[in-house]
């Protein structure tokens, strides 16, 4: 079955006006109540987002923020990724190593990101990327990436990668297996040809689950002792200095970001799996 994807204006124009619905009534609200401290205009927060280059607290402005995030966001999902989609294929074809590894993971799984802060400070302290090599300062931005906040990252995008992977493995029909043996594929034709094939939109899924959560995590991560940067971090410091034009404006790209994020992750996974589209 071939799915139309032609251009809707009048869905599109819907969602454009839900939106300005929205900001509409904040706008109103925020002149009737006329407390910018508490609940500022929606002219003042775009205005702090006209100005993405201005600084602010010494922290730097909200783009070289956004960045900073943007970077130990990736850097964590990329950890989570690679350990995540090798363990869940091993886990899916080994039934051995499945069922050792298994409990362990059903008993770390449930746990939220954000509980492993406390063991992450005092595992990591205030150690960054460059000193993990022995370079206390490299002047550049990775001074930026302290360890702790990767690996609460990399918590929080590893098991959504894990336990998908782990099920697309683990669900490949036996006889796609049983096919490819008896047509004399080897065991390496067989993974590449069949076991990740099948899996792929598992995996895909998982990747997709795992980027978003990494995104909801660094929130928090930025939160811990010792971070001075990070669209986080600035997200508290404005609300401490009841820079409420700020805080909204930090929320909005946090919102966007993680949307964009998603965006990206849905077109890949097309990509990678528009062959699924034609066994409907």
């Amino acid at each position: 079955m071939k799915i139309n994807r032609t251009f809707d204006w009048s869905k599109n124009i819907r969602k454009v006006a839900g939106i300005f619905v929205l900001l509409l009534i904040w706008q109103l609200a925020a002149q009737y109540y006329d407390q910018p401290w508490i609940f500022p205009s929606v002219i003042k927060v775009l205005s702090q987002l006209a100005h993405p280059l201005k600084g602010h607290y010494a922290s730097g402005s909200l783009l070289s923020n956004t960045l900073i995030s943007l970077l130990r966001v990736l850097l964590g999902f990329f950890f989570a990724s690679i350990v995540g989609v090798t363990l869940g294929i091993v886990m899916g074809s080994v039934s051995f190593i499945r069922d050792v590894l298994e409990p362990v993971i059903e008993i770390l799984r449930p746990l939220c990101p954000i509980a492993w802060l406390p063991f992450a400070i005092v595992i990591f302290k205030l150690k960054t990327l460059p000193q993990l090599f022995g370079v206390s300062y490299s002047h550049t931005v990775l001074d930026e990436v302290q360890l702790g906040m990767i690996f609460v990252i990399f918590v929080g995008g590893f098991f959504p990668v894990l336990t998908n992977t782990l099920d697309g493995v683990a669900t490949v029909r036996r006889n796609y297996i049983l096919l490819a043996k008896t047509l004399g594929a080897s065991p390496s034709q067989t993974f590449y040809h069949v076991y990740l094939p099948a899996a792929m939109p598992m995996i895909l899924t998982g990747l997709r689950q795992g980027l978003g959560l990494c995104w909801f995590v660094i929130i928090a991560a930025e939160m811990m002792t010792g971070s001075d940067s990070g669209i986080g971090y600035l997200l508290m410091y404005a609300a401490d200095n009841s820079a409420m034009d700020i805080v909204i404006a930090a929320m909005l790209i946090i919102g966007a970001v993680g949307a964009l994020l998603a965006f990206l992750m849905h077109r890949m996974m097309y990509r990678f799996i528009s062959w699924k589209e034609k066994e409907i």
